[in-house]
């Protein structure tokens, strides 16, 4: 067995967590976009309009970069018997 020298990279175990949070991240876009009246883009608007007007369209957009390039959740299998 080989051992590790601290200039050798970590292994990567990935969970998911990255993909299921930017799948999230790009929903709150959704639902922020179907919802223009929220009071936290309404107070983007009153400021800078076209922020407003553009901050759903970039957060869903942010949310689903992340997830389309983060390793995939891994779930629990069930035993066919």
């Amino acid at each position: 067995m080989r051992e590790y020298s601290e200039q050798d990279p970590l292994p990567v175990t990935s969970s998911g967590t990255q993909a299921v949070l930017g799948a999230l991240v790009a929903i709150a876009g959704v639902v922020a976009a179907a919802n223009p009246a929220n009071p936290f883009l309404r107070a983007i608007g009153n400021a800078a309009p076209q922020v407003a007007a553009a901050m759903p369209t970039v957060v869903t957009a942010c949310g689903a970069i992340v997830a389309a390039f983060s390793q995939p959740p891994q779930f629990l299998r069930r035993r066919s018997t």
